[in-house]
C-alpha cells in the first residue's frame, strides 16, 4: 500500500472505529502500533539500517516520523535509539570494553568510546544524549531540539553502518529534511510518555540480555577454536580501517554550523535556568538607538532577551564566537544595554558568553562584570530588579545587639558590611564592591552569633533572599541550625542532610559533601536542585580547614556573596583561603584574639601542666627494666624471642601499639587529684581528654574503671568518635547546659578537637602530639568558654586547666609556626602529578635515542590524555573548567607531545583535580602504582645499579613485602597465573637489570593482584612496665607570662591589706553592683566597710596613707574597674543610633577599655595618644561634632559617678 493511501486509510478508517471500540489505554497501545506500521512504509532517512540493524532502524524511523508532530516523544527515540546502538557497539567491538557504570552517560564518557569518533561527531551525540534528558525529565522542548537531535542522530548512524556493516554500504547523502512528516498521530501526554518509556527501557534491558549472551558464546567460542579467533581480529582489523574511513567521510561530507552549535549550547544553559525561549521576542530580537558608530540603520540585533512577566526586559545574552576571548561581548551588552533602557524604560543585566565561560555584569549596583557558571532563573532576575529600588545601606542599619552586642560583633557586623557596600565616587549612589570577607574570631567569642545578626541585616536590607550555612562536619551544622533558628525563628530554615529540600526555606545548613551531591543532583520537575543564583550569601563556617581543593568547585559555583568564619589566627591561616575570599594575605575582614578576649573578660585563660612520665619523654629501653619485666618484653614484643639488650620503643610508638597500663594509670591519677573540681569537690570537674587513636581511648577507659570502680562507669566515661555508635547523642549530653547529666569524662579521637561548644568543661587532657598550630589552638578552644556560676552562685568559671603529656607546649615554644598539614590531594590527583612529570622527563635529551624509553612516554601520554578527554562534561565542576578540559583533551592528543612548563602546571592545577578513579578500581592498586612509577623514576635518575639498591632500600623492600603477602594467596587462580611474575622482585638480579622495562611490567601485572592481600591486622600490646611522673620536670605555666610582681612599700601595709580584702570579696553584692555604676544606699555601703575594716585596717590609717580624703567606691573602682557588661550598655545605643563605622567602634572599645579598667576617663585623653592612632586630631578627627559631644557626655556621666561616691 502506498504511503500516502496508508495514512489516508488511517485518518479516514481505522481511526473512528478505534475510538468507537475501544477504551482509552488499549487506544494509546494500538496507536502505537499503527504509527510503527505507518513509520516503516515511510519513506526515511535511515532506510540504510533496516536490513542489519533492525532495532537501531525502528527507533530511529519512530524518532523521525514525531520530529514535528510529537517532538518530546521523538527525542525520547532518539535517545534510545542511540543508547541502542551504543551498546550493540559494546557487545560486538573487541576495541571496547563496559565500564562498571552501564548508563548511557558512563558508556560514551569511556576514553575508549570517545576514540572511536572525529571531535565534533562525538559532541552531537551529547546533543541527542541531553536532548533526551531534557524531554524525560519534562522540561520545555520544541521541534527545533527534535531536529537537531534526529539531524545528529543520523549522522552517527551514518558512520555506524559504514563501520560495522558486513556488507559493503552504498553512498549515503546528506539528511533530507523532506523526509519529515508534518501531520501525524497525536502528542502523548506525560502519562503516555512515562509508560512509553518504561516500555522503552525493558525491551533495551531484554535486548542487552540477549546481546550478553551471544558475546558470551562468542568469546567461548572464539577461547576453543583458534580458526574462529583468527578470523575475529580479522574482522576487527577491518572494522578499524572503516571506522577511519567513516570518520574522514563524516569531516568532509557532513554540513555543519558552528555557531549554532554554539548558540544551542547556550540554548540548553538557558532552559536549566527555566528559560524555555519560545517568544518571539526571545532571540535576535531587533533594537533600536545603537550608536551610528556601529550601524547606520541605528539598530542591531540581541542574541537573547529575557523578560519579565511585565514585558519589561530582566536581561540579555550576547554570544560570541568560542575562538573568541568572551570579554569581547562587554562592549557589544553594554550598549545593547543601553538600547533596550531607552525602549522599555529599564536596564537589563548583561550576560556575554562563547559557549564556555559565561560572564554576568548588573552594571546598576557593581562597577566590574564577574565570570559564573550557568544563568539566573526569572525569579531570580526578579529579585535583582527589585533589590535595585529597595536595596538598604547595611553599613548605616543598626544591629540587632539582642544577637550580637559585644562590641567587637558589632565592630565585625560593621567591618563586614564596608566590605561589600561603599559609594559611587561619581554620583554617591550605593554599589556593591567586594563578594567575599573572612572574619577571624577566637573560638568562645560568638562567630555564629555574629553571622545570624549579620545574616538577619542581609536579609532585612533585601541584600539576600536566600542564605547557605556551610560545614564540613555534621555536628556543626546541626548546632549553627540550631542557633539561627533560635534567634531567627521568623525565617523558615532547612537541614539538607535530614530534611528535603523546602523551596520556601530563607536559610540552608548543609556539609560540603552533601552540597555538592544536591549541585549535581537533578529532579524531574525542576532540573538541578540548585542553580547558581540560588543563594545569595553563603556562610563558610571554619574556614580554615573546611576549603580543601576537592570543595572549593562550590565556591566557584555559587554566584553569591562568601563569608568565611575561622578562630584560626590570621597568620596561620592558609595564604589559599585568603584569596578563595579575595582578599590579601595575613589581611582578614576584622579579628578578634584570644588574647583580647581574655583581656575584656569574654574567653577565660588557660593554664598548662606539662605532665611527663619517663616513658613518654625518654621511650622504653631494654636495658633499663626489671627482670621480671625484661622476660614480659621477651614474651610480649619479641615473640619469646632472646632479646639482643639494645631493644628500644620510642616514645611515639607508645600509646599507638603498646599500650603501658603504670603509665596511665599515673598520669590519670595525677589529672584527677590537681585537675579542677566540680562544686562540693567531690569529683572531677568536665573533662575532655584528646586520645591518640581508637585503641587507645578505649585503653584510657579501662584504665579509668580500673582506678575506681565505684565511682567511674560505662555512663561516667565515654568514648566520642565517628565509629562509636550514638556518639552525637553523648556529646550533646556532655554539653548540655541545662542540667548536669554524663558523661563527666569524655575521651575524643578527633571528633570534639572542634566545633564543640562545651562552657562547663575545665579539664584537658593532651594525651597525643598536635604539630598543627591551627589544631592546637582549636582544641584549646574547647576550654575557653565563659560559664557563670559553674561553682555556685556567683562562682563563675575563671580559668580551665590543660595537662599536656606530649610535649605540645614545648614544640610550639620551638616551632611558633607549627607544621601545618599541606593541601589535601587524593591519591589519583597524586598518581596523575607523577605520570606527567615522568614523561615530561622522559623528554630529555639524555633519552632521545632510547625507542623503549619513547614507547614507555607515548603510553604515559595516552593515558593522560584520555583520562582528560574522557571526564564527565555534566559533572558541574567539570563544566567550570570545561575550555581547558576541550583544550587538552577532544582531538588535542598531539599537544600533549609539546607540552611547555606553563601547560604542565595548568593541567596539574586545573585537570588532575578533576579525574577520578576508574570504576572497579582500588587504593591498593592506586598506591601500587605510585610505588612503581616513583621506582621508575628514580631508577632513570640512579642507573648505577649498586647506588640504586642501598639509596631505595625501602620502596624496593616494600615491593618484595607486596609479592611475598601475594604468594600467600596462589590458590586464587588470576594470582596463581603470574606467580613467575610475583616472585621477581625478590631476587636481587631483578633490581639489577638495566633498563625499566621489567619495573613496568611488573606494575601492570600485579597493580590488578594486590587486592587479593589481607588487610593488615595490626598488633596490639598492654605491658605492665613501672613507669613515674618526673616531678622536676613538670611545668606549670599561665597563659601570658606572668607580669613582674610589684614591690610592696612598707608604708603602704594597709592599702595593700584592703586590696587584698576586696578581691577576696569581689562576688559580694554591693562590690558587684559598685562594679556595674548602680547607686549604693549609706546602709549598703555601711555593711560592706563592717567587712572590710577591722583594728587593723582602718579608714584614718588608709586616708593617712593616700594624703587624700578616702572614698571607698572611688577605691573599689579604680582597683577593679567597671563591669564590661555595664559599659557596652552605655554604648550601645549610641552604636547603632549613630550607625557607626568599623573604625569609630574601635576608637569606642579603647574608651569603654580605660572606663573598664579604672572607671573613669579624663576627656582631654580623648586627643592623645592612643586615641591619635585613629587619627592626629583624635576625638574630632574620627566623629562630627554632634557624635563627640554625645561621647563626650557618656564619659561625663560615668566620671560623675566617681565623683558623687
Amino acid at each position: 500500500m502506498a504511503t500516502s493511501l496508508w495514512h489516508s486509510y488511517f485518518l479516514q478508517t481505522l481511526k473512528p472505529v478505534i475510538y468507537s471500540k475501544l477504551a482509552k489505554p488499549q487506544r494509546f497501545y494500538v496507536f502505537l502500533f499503527l504509527t510503527y506500521q505507518y513509520s516503516i512504509m515511510a519513506e526515511t532517512n535511515f532506510q540504510f539500517l533496516e536490513e542489519e540493524f533492525s532495532n537501531f532502524y525502528d527507533r530511529a524511523v519512530k524518532a523521525e516520523q514525531l520530529v514535528v508532530t510529537d517532538p518530546r516523544t521523538s527525542l525520547l527515540y532518539s535517545r534510545m535509539a542511540l543508547e541502542e546502538a551504543i551498546n550493540w557497539m559494546y557487545a560486538n567491538d573487541a576495541e571496547l570494553e563496559k565500564p562498571y557504570d552501564e548508563s548511557l552517560n558512563s558508556l560514551m564518557m569511556n576514553h575508549e568510546f570517545q576514540t572511536q569518533f572525529n571531535n565534533k561527531l562525538y559532541n552531537e551525540l551529547h546533543i541527542i544524549r541531553k536532548a533526551g534528558n531534557l524531554a524525560a525529565h519534562n522540561k520545555y522542548v520544541n521541534d527545533m531540539d527534535s531536529h537537531k537531535s534526529i539531524e545528529s542522530l543520523f549522522y552517527f548512524a551514518k558512520w555506524f553502518i559504514k563501520s560495522y556493516a558486513q556488507e559493503p554500504v552504498g553512498t549515503i547523502g546528506i539528511y533530507n529534511f523532506d523526509y519529515i512528516p508534518r501531520t501525524g498521530a497525536s502528542i502523548l501526554s506525560r502519562k503516555q510518555i512515562e509508560e512509553l518509556q518504561k516500555t522503552l527501557d525493558r525491551e533495551l534491558d531484554s535486548h542487552q540480555e540477549q546481546l550478553k549472551t551471544k558475546e558470551a558464546e562468542r568469546l567461548k567460542l572464539a577461547e576453543e577454536n583458534e580458526l574462529f579467533q583468527k578470523q575475529i581480529e580479522l574482522l576487527q582489523a577491518q572494522i578499524e580501517a572503516n571506522k577511519s574511513e567513516a570518520n574522514n567521510q563524516d569531516e568532509v561530507q557532513h554540513p555543519r554550523n558552528e555557531a549554532e552549535t554554539r548558540k544551542y549550547l547556550i540554548d540548553v544553559a538557558l532552559r536549566e535556568a527555566g528559560w524555555d525561549l519560545t517568544g518571539v521576542n526571545d532571540k535576535e530580537y531587533k533594537v533600536s538607538f545603537m550608536p551610528k558608530s556601529t550601524n547606520n540603520s541605528e539598530t542591531g540585533y540581541v542574541d537573547y532577551v529575557l523578560w519579565d512577566d511585565d514585558g519589561l526586559p530582566l536581561a540579555l545574552v550576547e554570544a560570541k564566537k568560542t575562538l573568541e576571548s568572551v570579554t569581547k561581548g562587554e562592549n557589544q551588552a553594554q550598549l545593547y544595554a543601553y538600547a533596550l533602557e531607552k525602549m522599555h524604560g529599564r536596564r537589563p543585566v548583561m550576560y556575554y558568553s562563547n559557549g564556555y565561560e559565561i560572564y554576568l555584569w548588573d552594571d546598576q549596583f557593581y562597577k566590574q562584570s564577574r565570570p559564573v557558571h550557568g544563568f539566573y532563573t526569572k525569579a531570580e532576575l526578579q529579585t535583582l530588579m527589585f533589590r535595585r529600588s529597595n536595596r538598604k545601606d547595611i553599613r548605616t542599619e543598626p544591629i540587632d545587639t539582642d544577637i550580637s552586642g559585644r562590641f567587637y560583633q558589632m565592630r565585625s557586623i560593621k567591618s563586614i558590611a564596608e566590605h561589600y557596600a561603599g559609594n559611587d565616587k561619581s554620583n554617591g549612589k550605593l554599589i556593591g564592591t567586594n563578594r567575599g570577607a573572612l572574619l577571624v574570631l577566637a573560638t568562645g567569642t560568638g562567630k555564629t552569633r555574629t553571622s545570624i545578626a549579620f545574616s538577619k541585616l542581609m536579609l532585612e536590607c533585601n541584600w539576600a533572599k536566600r542564605i547557605l550555612f556551610l560545614a564540613d562536619r555534621i555536628s556543626l551544622v546541626e548546632q549553627a541550625k540550631r542557633n539561627f533558628v533560635k534567634f531567627l525563628p521568623q525565617h523558615t530554615s532547612v537541614n539538607l542532610l535530614e530534611e528535603k529540600d523546602n523551596p520556601d526555606a530563607r536559610i540552608a545548613f548543609s556539609t560540603y559533601k552533601t552540597m555538592m551531591g544536591l549541585i549535581d543532583g537533578s529532579r524531574v520537575e525542576e532540573g538541578r536542585f540548585y542553580g547558581v543564583g540560588h543563594f545569595d550569601l553563603v556562610i563558610v563556617d571554619e574556614a580554615h580547614r573546611s576549603i580543601y581543593k576537592k570543595y572549593q568547585a562550590i565556591f566557584q559555583y555559587f554566584d553569591a556573596l562568601f563569608l568565611g568564619l575561622t578562630a584560626t589566627p590570621k597568620h596561620n591561616i592558609d595564604k589559599n583561603t585568603y584569596h578563595i575570599f579575595g582578599l590579601p594575605d595575613k589581611s582578614p575582614t576584622d579579628a578578634y584574639t584570644y588574647e583580647e578576649a581574655v583581656e575584656n573578660e569574654h574567653l577565660v585563660p588557660y593554664r598548662s601542666i606539662a605532665l611527663p612520665t619517663k616513658f613518654l619523654r625518654e621511650g622504653i629501653r631494654y636495658s633499663e627494666l626489671s627482670e621480671e619485666e625484661k622476660e614480659e618484653f621477651e614474651d610480649e614484643i619479641l615473640d619469646g624471642e632472646e632479646a639482643t639488650g639494645n631493644e628500644w620503643i620510642s616514645s611515639n610508638e607508645l600509646n599507638s601499639w603498646l599500650f603501658n597500663k603504670p603509665t596511665a594509670i599515673e598520669t590519670l591519677r595525677y589529672v584527677l587529684e590537681y585537675g579542677i573540681r566540680k562544686r562540693g569537690g567531690d569529683e572531677l570537674g568536665k573533662t575532655i581528654i584528646f586520645a591518640k587513636n581508637k585503641k587507645h581511648a578505649h585503653f584510657l577507659k579501662e584504665m579509668f574503671l580500673e582506678l575506681d570502680k565505684e565511682q567511674f562507669g560505662n555512663d561516667y566515661v565515654k568514648v566520642i568518635a565517628h565509629s562509636e555508635p550514638k556518639s552525637k547523642e553523648f556529646i550533646n549530653r556532655f554539653c548540655d547546659e541545662e542540667k548536669d547529666r554524663l558523661p563527666q569524662i569524655v575521651i575524643s579521637i578527633d571528633m570534639m578537637d572542634t566545633g564543640i561548644d562545651a562552657p562547663s568543661c575545665v579539664n584537658l587532657v593532651f594525651y597525643k602530639p598536635v604539630k598543627s598550630y591551627t589544631k592546637f589552638w582549636q582544641m584549646i578552644g574547647r576550654g575557653t568558654r565563659l560559664r557563670p556560676d559553674l561553682f555556685g552562685i556567683g562562682k563563675d568559671k575563671t580559668h580551665f586547666l590543660i595537662f599536656d603529656l606530649c610535649q605540645n607546649f614545648e614544640f610550639f615554644d620551638e616551632n611558633p609556626e607549627g607544621i601545618e598539614n599541606s593541601s589535601q590531594k587524593s591519591l589519583t590527583e597524586v598518581l596523575f602529578s607523577l605520570r606527567l612529570r615522568l614523561a615530561e622527563y622522559l623528554k630529555s635529551d639524555q633519552f632521545k635515542d632510547n625507542q623503549s624509553l619513547h614507547n614507555f612516554r607515548i603510553d604515559l601520554l595516552d593515558g593522560l590524555y584520555g583520562e582528560i578527554s574522557s571526564l564527565d562534561v555534566n559533572r558541574f565542576d567539570v563544566k567550570m573548567k570545561l575550555e581547558v578540559v576541550h583544550e587538552f583533551g577532544n582531538k588535542n592528543r598531539e599537544l600533549w607531545n609539546h607540552l611547555s612548563k606553563k601547560e604542565c602546571k595548568r593541567i596539574e592545577d586545573e585537570l588532575a583535580p578533576l579525574v577520578k578513579p576508574k570504576k572497579g578500581d582500588t587504593d591498593l592498586a592506586r598506591y601500587y602504582d605510585k610505588l612503581l612509577y616513583d621506582l621508575i623514576s628514580k631508577r632513570l635518575e640512579t642507573p648505577n645499579n649498586e647506588a640504586f639498591i642501598s639509596c631505595f632500600v625501602i620502596p624496593i623492600s616494600k615491593v618484595a613485602s607486596t609479592s611475598k603477602k601475594l604468594l600467600k594467596k596462589t590458590t586464587i587462580p588470576a594470582v596463581q597465573s603470574k606467580e613467575a611474575l610475583i616472585k621477581m622482585p625478590l631476587e636481587e638480579s631483578f633490581w639489577k637489570e638495566e633498563g625499566i622495562a621489567h619495573l613496568e611490567k611488573l606494575r601492570k601485572g600485579v597493580r590488578e593482584l594486590v587486592k587479593y592481600i589481607d588487610p593488615i591486622d595490626q598488633r596490639y600490646v598492654t605491658t605492665d612496665f613501672q613507669d613515674a611522673i618526673l616531678e622536676d620536670k613538670v611545668v606549670v605555666r599561665d597563659m601570658v607570662t606572668e607580669p613582674v610582681k610589684d614591690y610592696i612599700s612598707p608604708f603602704q601595709n594597709n592599702i595593700h591589706r584592703l586590696e587584698q580584702l576586696i578581691r577576696e570579696n569581689e562576688n559580694h553584692i554591693t562590690i558587684a553592683r559598685i562594679r556595674k555604676g548602680e547607686p549604693i544606699t549609706q546602709e549598703e555601703l555601711s555593711a560592706l566597710e563592717s567587712i572590710l575594716f577591722n583594728r587593723e585596717v582602718t579608714k584614718e590609717a588608709i586616708g593617712n596613707e593616700l594624703g587624700t580624703q578616702f572614698n571607698l567606691i572611688q577605691f573599689i573602682i579604680s582597683l577593679m574597674g567597671l563591669s564590661a557588661e555595664k559599659v557596652d550598655a552605655a554604648f550601645a545605643k549610641f552604636i547603632n543610633d549613630y550607625k557607626l563605622n568599623a573604625i569609630q567602634i574601635q576608637f569606642l572599645d579603647t574608651v569603654k577599655l580605660f572606663l573598664t579598667k579604672n572607671g573613669k576617663i579624663d576627656p582631654s585623653k580623648l586627643y592623645d595618644s592612643p586615641f591619635k592612632n585613629y587619627h592626629n586630631m583624635g576625638i574630632d578627627g574620627v566623629f562630627n561634632e554632634h557624635q563627640a559631644d554625645a561621647i563626650f557626655k557618656i564619659v561625663e556621666e560615668f566620671n560623675n559617678r566617681q565623683i558623687e561616691a
